[in-house]
């Protein structure tokens, strides 16, 4: 191949390469400007509903990428996964996972599964209940609830994930 023709080809493979790092630059400027801030409650409540264990944790996120969460005890085990999904017109479309493992020496290991999806609005907050449910030895039932609040992170300093509203 000549000189002439080889660097029209090194020209515009550069140009290209140049155009590539525009589009990566400008979805790293989406992605930095959409971060969802989500925001778990996890308890655990007796049938008395007092709550004797609780946990809160917040995690960054986008749109379509799922926040995990693993709870483990002596004979049960919890995945959750919780992906948030902005929709067209601002609202969100929550899908929430759970996933428990049960084991006893009587009856093994038990598996349990659930899926919701359900369309809320950014800052409301989602009771996701089904997480499972643990009997101790002197046979007292406790509930495994997941509160869930999914805010833009730049309004989520404005906000407080304490109060009402739990649905």
């Amino acid at each position: 191949m000549s000189k002439r023709r080889i660097f029209p080809l090194l020209l515009l493979h550069f140009a290209f390469s140049l155009n590539a790092g525009d589009g990566l630059e400008d979805a790293l400027g989406y992605l930095s400007g959409n971060e969802l801030v989500v925001s778990l409650a996890t308890r655990i409540v007796e049938s008395e509903n007092q709550t004797v264990w609780h946990m809160e944790n917040t995690n960054l996120t986008v749109s379509g990428q799922s926040v995990n969460l693993k709870m483990s005890g002596e004979n049960l085990v919890i995945f959750a996964q919780i992906t948030p999904y902005i929709q067209t017109d601002q609202t969100l479309l929550l899908i929430a996972k759970g996933e428990v493992f049960v084991s006893s020496a009587e009856e093994g290991t038990k598996y349990y599964s659930t899926l919701k999806s359900l369309p809320v609005s950014l800052g409301e907050k989602v009771l996701f209940f089904p997480l499972g449910m643990a009997v101790d030895s002197n046979r007292n039932l406790y509930y495994i609830e997941l509160e869930i609040q999914v805010l833009p992170r730049k309004a989520s300093e404005k906000h407080s994930f304490e109060g009402e509203g739990a649905r």
